[in-house]
């Protein structure tokens, strides 16, 4: 923090002396100043600073980049690069895989800048609002899109924009080899679009182990990213045509073998320590498969989606780096709710006089289960308002409760598990009561407990909450064109029929409601 700070005067000197000047990443961003309270450092290895910088155009908002130092750039720009001329094949196909490409600009020996995307979040940061495991479970990106994205035409958009962006990541990343994948150097915007940055390792160049390999799966397709195509656990429709987009991305660039070895061959002699031989050459040959027809590369490719999703490795990757980061964050962060896109205070939202859970409610979408709806009464407004939370949102603020609070201060909150096969009609109603009491007491507890901002930010409507007033929404399964009526033979297949050197292939891609 001291060197940062230290850093940033010289900077400030800099502006004084000569008062404007044009950023590195592009000559069209021109700057006039830094904004020291808006500067900080990431806590990954080289501690990249984060900077801002006031906009000479009075309209236009602070530039913020990433300063590296301790990183060859040079290899990220090549990456960024081939990213780009395979996004433009696809483009020119007709096939928008929205990848998102930022700037990136080595500015000397093993330093650079590199453009922040806004509106974005790290996987990790994601996964760990739902504690340290959260990279094991598989609602945190489905929830974090929909905290988003509360309105339903918001959240369909967010999905699809997911579906392209991450059926071209993991094309991208598998034929270019990029390695070190963990859940710091991937990306979700708040638009649903993915992608990765930090570009350290490449070519099949795998951090080790001793002499295991880190990167273990071909690629990074995890079962969180496949619950949110999926819009639940079970497998849908969307879920063939993300892997038809893939197979489809990967024949596009396999077309074009040769641009991409010529082009990686002529950067052969510029002292890349990843890209320096043919073996480095042979990797993408050998990725891109161009002896095979599409339709063994679309057989191929599938069965790599399959074993990434299969790989436990690579959560428990994403699991180890959760606990590396925990000794790097400050004790400063406060902890918040995963399923709440803003804090609310008493000071903003007015005191809480009572709350009443009054009934639970079936529900099937975002999956099956029950829902508590919770009668709020404040002070400041006439009406009493509704809220709507699961258990699991009970118990989330628990346990955030638990990390600010010594249990003594709390009550005790209602066993998760229950004894024998109860239905589950009956258990909703026994939590129902037991809830009551648990935020009766949380209520009336001591000032610093009942006044907290987790506990006003848990009782504010959610615009889910808006949009329940007063309406009864009717069941309807997830999937419905899954459902077929029974005693009927029915049913689609989707076949890919190619005819070659006097062969008829004819390949089963998908198959449903047989």
């Amino acid at each position: 923090q001291g060197i940062l700070r230290e850093g940033l005067e010289d900077v400030a000197q800099f502006f004084k002396a000569h008062g404007s000047c044009r950023l590195p990443l592009s000559p069209r961003l021109l700057v006039k100043g830094i904004v020291p309270r808006d500067c900080s450092y990431f806590n990954s290895n080289a501690v990249p600073l984060k900077l801002s910088f006031q906009n000479v155009d009075p309209l236009g908002e602070n530039i913020r980049v990433i300063f590296k130092c301790g990183d060859d750039l040079r290899q990220d720009m090549l990456t960024l690069q081939m990213i780009r001329i395979m996004n433009k094949i696809w483009v020119q196909e007709g096939l928008d895989m929205r990848m998102v490409i930022f700037r990136c600009f080595s500015t000397g020996r093993g330093r650079g800048m590199v453009e922040m995307i806004p509106n974005a979040e790290t996987l990790r940061k994601i996964q760990v609002e739902h504690g340290v495991t959260g990279s094991f479970k598989d609602r945190p990106l489905a929830d974090w899109l929909q905290k988003h994205n509360p309105e339903e035409d918001e959240y369909e958009k967010a999905v699809e924009n997911f579906i392209y962006s991450c059926a071209g990541c993991c094309v991208a990343t598998y034929v270019l080899g990029i390695c070190d994948r963990h859940n710091d150097n991937i990306m979700l915007k708040t638009t649903g679009h993915m992608f990765h940055i930090d570009f350290g390792r490449f070519l099949g160049h795998a951090q080790m182990f001793g002499n295991i390999k880190r990167d273990r799966a071909p690629f990074v397709f995890t079962s969180d990213m496949a619950y949110v195509i999926n819009g639940g656990d079970k497998p849908s429709s969307r879920f063939h045509d993300f892997v038809d987009l893939c197979c489809q991305a990967y024949n596009l660039i396999r077309k074009h073998t040769h641009l991409f070895l010529n082009l990686l061959g002529l950067m052969l002699s510029c002292g890349i320590p990843e890209l320096s031989d043919l073996e480095d050459l042979k990797y993408v040959y050998d990725a891109l498969r161009p002896q095979d027809s599409d339709a063994d590369a679309t057989t191929y490719f599938t069965r790599l989606i399959e074993s990434s999703l299969g790989s436990v490795a690579t959560k428990l990757n994403f699991f180890i780096h959760n606990l590396a980061q925990m000794k790097f964050t400050g004790s400063d962060a406060r902890p918040t709710l995963s399923f709440a896109p803003r804090t609310h205070t008493l000071k903003t939202s007015g005191r809480i006089r009572d709350v009443f859970l009054c009934r639970h409610e079936r529900v099937f979408n975002p999956s099956k289960g029950y829902t508590y709806v919770v009668k709020v009464q404040r002070d400041t407004a006439g009406e009493a308002t509704f809220v709507q939370r699961t258990f699991e949102e009970f118990q989330e603020l628990h346990n955030k409760l638990r990390l600010l609070f010594p249990s003594s201060l709390l009550p005790s909150f209602p066993s998760r598990f229950v004894i024998g096969r109860s239905r589950g009609e009956a258990v909703a109603e026994r939590r129902k009561e037991e809830l009551n009491g648990y935020i009766w007491h949380l209520i009336h507890a001591a000032p610093e407990v009942a006044e907290c901002d987790l506990i006003y930010t848990f009782f504010h409507p959610l615009p889910r909450d808006e949009k329940a007033a007063g309406t009864n929404p009717t069941p309807k399964p997830a999937d419905a064109t899954w459902a077929r009526s029974l005693g009927k033979v029915g049913g689609e297949v989707k076949l890919s029929i190619s005819y070659k050197n006097n062969k008829l292939f004819i390949m089963v891609m998908h198959i449903r409601g047989l």
